[in-house]
Order: C-alpha cells, then structure tokens, then sequence
C-alpha cells in the first residue's frame, strides 16, 4: 500500500498552486512567495504531473482554473489553512519566550545589536530572533513581532509609534582626517571620496541632498563610492576609505569609541524618525510586552 508521502504531491507545489489559484496571476504568487516566476510554474508543472490532469489554462496575462483545478483548490486552500492555524496556535504556546524582530540594516547593525546585552541581562530567558532588512517585510506572513523602521511613520497595515528622530552630518575615520584633511567647511567635502548609500529608499538623504542643503555648488561629478548597505558605508569609512553620512543616534557609539569622528558641520533633517511598528494583530506574549517597554525605555536613554 502506498505510503502517505507517496500519495501527496510535495508541499512546495500545493503552496505554489494555492497562490497562483488566489492570484489568478503566477506573476504575483512569485513576488508573493518571494521566487521567480519560473520557479513558480516548475513548481505548477510538477504538481499536474503528479495529478495527471491540468489545472490552468491562460487567459490573456493571467491564469484560470480549469473544472479540475477548481474541485482541486476548495480542498488545498482550507487544508493549508487549517494546517497554518494550527502552526499558529503551537507557535504561541511554544514560542511565549521568543521574539521575532525586523530592523533596517543600519538600526540592527549600530543601534539595536549594541544594546541587546542589556536587554539579554535583563531577561536571560527570552530568544530573540533579528531580521535585519532594508527591504520592508511582511510581518504576519513571517512572523514578525515587532520592527524597527525608519521613516515618517506611516505604513499602511502597521501601527508605528515614534522611537526618536535623527540628525545627519559627515562622519570620518581619526586617520582619514589626519591624512587627507584638514575639513574647514562643508565645499571642502568636493575633494574628497563620499560614500553614498545608493538605492531608492534612501535617495532623499544622500550626498546630493546634503550638500545641496548646505548650499555647496557642486561644479563636476564628485568622487563617490556607492554601498547599497550602510553597515558597509560605515565598515568603509572607518577604514578611512572616505567620508560617510552619519546619523545621530545610530552613530553615537562609534562617535563615542573614537572611530569615528565628525569632520565638519552642519546637521540636516528631514523628519524623518525610527519607528516601533507592530502588525495589525500584534502578539501579547509577556516576552514581546517585555522587549517592547525595553525598546521605549532604550529609545529615551542618552548614552
């Protein structure tokens, strides 16, 4: 007789063939599940391949189920869900000593990670798990308890309450200063090497914008060296590779440390702030209530 893994299809394909199904569009189960739209139809492929029968026809740009298809799907869909709100409900039980935490790059790397011993001395008994992205994630999809995110505060399907706001000015390594400086003011930056952080989440905030709002003339292209990761931006400029951006708070160590220093003024904003967010059913463990005061209590400390 065969097994029960024998008779299933692999689960990878049901997961791909309930999104494509919920879609109508195998372009936006792709991006849904965070594969190529290649990998989705492979998976779509073998899963007719295994049931011997076609479940899709297209349409224009997208898909339709066909009469199989169909009887198919009101049977994976409330199987997956019900197998999901099972995860969920052993989750919660197992899981009331975790927190699951997403924070952009530069907020995990130089303000999060440096005070988590406080928080782990504290509570010894809490696991935290970090998600450092810039790139914002679904936080119910992939079970996110709190983040930390950095703009102006409003992001649909998210609640988000101020943390602090930033300030940004030219940061450098002590030896970068010593070799190629002095910096006396703001137009002598056009002789040095930037280090921009490149990409269209942080467009509004790089060296154009700075110098611009320094009122520096910029004659010619200046030397700049673009990261598309600001932890390498500041690797970089502590290696006296040239000149960064900082942002207080998120520097404030470094500064502090000597190695970084600030060469010239001034500080600009945008108004832009670091944000606590929480999804739209946020869990009321005592370990995320616990990590959430912490972060309020941290957000309001100087040093």
């Amino acid at each position: 007789m065969p097994t029960l893994r024998q008779r299933l299809p692999p689960l990878n394909s049901l997961v791909a063939f309930e999104a494509v199904a919920r879609h109508g569009s195998i372009t936006q189960a792709a991006a849904e599940l965070l594969v190529s739209r290649e990998a989705v139809s492979r998976q779509i492929h073998m899963l007719e391949k295994h049931l011997g029968a076609s479940l899709f026809v297209r349409v224009h740009r997208a898909v339709e189920l066909t009469e199989q298809g169909e009887q198919f799907r009101k049977v994976v869909h409330p199987s997956l869900e019900s197998i999901a709100t099972a995860t969920d409900a052993l989750n919660r039980e197992t899981g009331a000593s975790r927190v699951t935490v997403m924070a952009t790059i530069a907020i995990a790397s130089f303000w999060l990670t440096p005070r988590l011993p406080r928080f782990r001395a504290r509570h010894p008994e809490i696991e935290i798990r970090l998600r450092a992205s810039d790139v914002p994630l679904d936080m119910q999809r992939d079970g996110i308890d709190l983040g930390l995110r950095y703009g102006d505060g409003n992001w649909p399907g998210q609640t988000s309450q101020l943390l602090f706001g930033t300030r940004t000015f030219p940061v450098c390594a002590p030896d970068y200063l010593e070799q190629h400086g002095p910096i006396h003011q703001a137009s002598d930056l056009l002789s040095h090497t930037l280090l921009n952080l490149d990409g269209p989440a942080h467009a509004g905030e790089d060296w154009t914008w700075w110098l611009e709002g320094t009122e520096v003339t910029v004659t010619g292209p200046p030397r700049i060296i673009g990261f598309d990761s600001y932890a390498n931006i500041i690797q970089a400029a502590m290696e006296s590779q040239g000149v960064a951006l900082g942002f207080s708070r998120i520097v404030d160590v470094q500064l502090e440390r000597g190695q970084l220093v600030r060469p010239v003024g001034p500080e600009l904003s945008k108004g832009q702030a670091v944000h606590l967010v929480t999804p739209p059913d946020p869990a009321n463990s005592a370990a995320v209530t616990a990590f959430r005061d912490w972060l309020l209590e941290e957000a309001q400390r100087q040093d």
